[in-house]
């Protein structure tokens, strides 16, 4: 269908309360044409896996001194192909009235909700789409799918769960979205620092034009870039 648009979606940390981890992240990159992106990425990891290991794949938790040359040019790459868009959601947890689970009856069914939520921003549009997500276990609690769930947006094609390694472009969203919340971690003091991926996330930040990445920002003009906080305070949020 002319019009339509792939949507990769990664997230990071969980809903539920973790002292440890404060923030939970969605991202989603968007594209409507994977030939150009396909070749790049392909082309950058057959580098990476020569130089570093032959098993690599794009991780923000693998960013380290031997391998931060290539989140770099994996950034670069991002913003040298402008059929591309990105959109990192950020929960803050830390706040007295953060319970998605009391709100949307359950953590699965909040992810659901704030997963459906992104890509309903992301078709404003008026685009289709055909969802990829990382894979995430659903509990058997639930009977609720994520792709059932997903599907029922009217502009919403398909979906399908796939683990990371599976697909390159969910490893790019992870590594975009990494670096936004590793940012909010950083300021928050509530991770340790690490000049390599600081470097990297500074890197990210001065190609969307901003000094730090843990603020609300979009770049509009291609590719998209755009970064939400979101600090639900009681109700059903975003």
């Amino acid at each position: 269908m002319e019009g339509a648009h792939f949507l990769f979606i990664d997230e990071t940390g969980v809903l539920s309360r973790d002292r440890r981890q404060p923030f939970f992240g969605l991202g989603l990159l968007r594209t409507a044409d994977t030939a150009a992106l396909s070749a790049e990425l392909h082309a950058l990891l057959q580098r990476a896996r020569g130089r570093i290991h032959p098993r690599f794949e794009f991780k923000f938790t693998r960013i380290g001194r031997r391998s931060a040359w290539v989140y770099r040019e994996l950034v670069d790459l991002f913003f040298a192909l402008p059929g591309l868009g990105f959109k990192a959601w950020v929960f803050d947890k830390r706040g007295p009235d953060f319970d998605p689970g009391r709100n949307y009856g359950g953590l699965w069914e909040a992810q659901i909700a704030y997963s459906r939520r992104l890509i309903e921003s992301a078709l404003a549009d008026g685009a289709y789409g055909v969802v990829i997500a990382d894979h995430v276990t659903k509990p058997r609690e639930s009977q609720r799918y994520f792709e059932r769930e997903v599907r029922r947006h009217p502009r919403v094609l398909n979906a399908l769960m796939l683990d990371s390694n599976a697909t390159l472009y969910v490893q790019l969203a992870d590594v975009l979205l990494g670096l936004v919340v590793y940012d909010c971690k950083v300021r928050a003091g509530v991770a340790a620092s690490n000049p390599v991926k600081q470097e990297v996330a500074r890197h990210l930040a001065e190609r969307v034009g901003v000094t730090e990445l843990c603020r609300p920002h979009t770049r509009r003009e291609p590719p998209y870039f755009g970064v939400r906080l979101v600090a639900p305070s009681g109700g059903a949020e975003p």
